[in-house]
């Protein structure tokens, strides 16, 4: 296993050119701190910098220790590194140390500035259950709508784009993407099951 997937990011192949990472950072650094920026919970967006300084530190690091990573796409490599190191960063945030006045004695409580720590992990919960169910509803679409979502949402392609692919007119794309849509926000937004 190498250092980037101990480190929980994107495999990367030993094929390519050894990039530099301020290159990268300077071609990336945009879309990368919006990226961020939606993966961290609202509190913690102030920090997407920090996501950022934490994966092209470790790439820095892996340069000079001649391990720098060589994958096919550095872009989609740097979206997921960044979204493990968001994850890493809103867990370290999730819980504070308290000291309740005994030097001997320390426990993690929730950090919950409101004091809502039920309300709090009721939506974290909700929230978990809802992109259960999104994964599930994405998995249930026909293969060709579920490269449609993923190729507009994941890759950014247009609907042309996606048309010549799966040789259908972009309009067509369009109505299955649509369509596609619908059942995931039907799936996604259904009252969860409540048992007595």
């Amino acid at each position: 296993m190498s250092a980037g997937q101990e480190a929980g990011e994107a495999p990367g192949s030993t094929d390519g050119p050894v990039a530099d990472p301020g290159a990268l950072y300077a071609r990336y650094h945009g879309t990368l701190k919006t990226y961020a920026e939606g993966k961290l919970p609202f509190r913690l967006r102030s920090e997407a910098g920090t996501a950022l300084s934490i994966v092209f530190e470790r790439l820095v690091n892996y340069r000079k220790e001649g391990r720098m990573p060589r994958p096919s796409n550095w872009e989609a490599y740097l979206h997921v590194a960044v979204g493990n190191a968001c994850k890493t960063l809103a867990l370290a945030r999730q819980h504070e140390e308290v000291d309740d006045g005994d030097p001997r004695i320390h426990r993690d409580v929730p950090h919950d500035p409101t004091g809502d720590s039920v309300l709090q992990q009721d939506e974290y919960l909700e929230q978990a259950e809802r992109a259960d169910r999104a994964k599930t509803a994405l998995d249930a679409l026909d293969e060709r709508s579920r490269a449609i979502v993923i190729a507009k949402h994941a890759h950014h392609r247009t609907n042309k784009e996606i048309g010549e692919e799966l040789n259908l007119t972009g309009q067509r794309v369009s109505q299955l993407h649509k369509e596609a849509l619908k059942r995931l926000k039907e799936e996604v937004n259904r009252p969860r099951d409540r048992q007595p």
